[in-house]
């Protein structure tokens, strides 16, 4: 069974046990605080990866760190990972877990480029736009790029649209190589 596959079915079975229990939104959170948690700490994602840590310290060192931090229905699928070997795959279950909810609620993330930062009106009405054109929820993801010039790089899922400066520009300079071609004269004399 594939990796994907196998973090797409304990990302299901989290839901569904969540919805069972009525505790969907606490699961929503501790799912976004474990991955922040293992995004911004190299140290829990070794740990977590670590094929010689022996499975009871791990369960011990879970119980320590996070009792108090997630829900109960959370710890227990912690433990559940370590005690089935998949405890390697918990950055995957989680993020598995977060397209799933994305796709229930209807919310897509867009990353946008600009060459300038956006002011809080620019961003608001820009979500807006984009929650019109795609009949969705945006979480807008902006980073700025100087080497766009103007303009923006908009990428929702695995579509680009690129009204930057820099891309207009490349696009004139290949036109305008176009019309020298097509405007040079052919071996016998006459324009091609």
């Amino acid at each position: 069974m594939s990796h994907s596959t196998v973090a797409r079915r304990y990302a299901t079975a989290l839901y569904q046990e969540a919805d069972r229990l009525d505790a969907v939104e606490t699961v929503d959170d501790d799912v976004s605080l474990l991955r922040d948690s293992l995004q911004d700490n190299r140290e829990l994602s070794r740990f977590f990866e670590s094929p010689v840590i022996p499975n009871d310290k791990k369960k011990a060192v879970i119980q320590s760190l996070l009792k108090d931090r997630v829900g109960s229905l959370t710890l227990d699928f912690l433990h559940l990972l370590v005690r089935k070997d998949r405890e390697t795959m918990v950055a995957s279950i989680l993020d598995r877990y977060r397209k799933l909810r994305d796709e229930q609620q209807g919310i897509i993330d867009v990353h946008a480029r600009v060459a300038q930062p956006l002011s809080d009106d620019d961003r608001a009405s820009l979500s807006d736009t984009l929650e019109e054109k795609t009949g969705r929820t945006v979480r807008l993801h902006v980073t700025e790029d100087p080497d766009l010039i103007g303009g923006i790089v908009i990428r929702i899922g695995d579509r680009v649209f690129d009204g930057s400066v820099q891309n207009k520009l490349a696009t004139l300079r290949e036109r305008m190589h176009d019309a020298r071609l097509d405007a040079a004269p052919s071996p016998n004399g006459q324009p091609a």
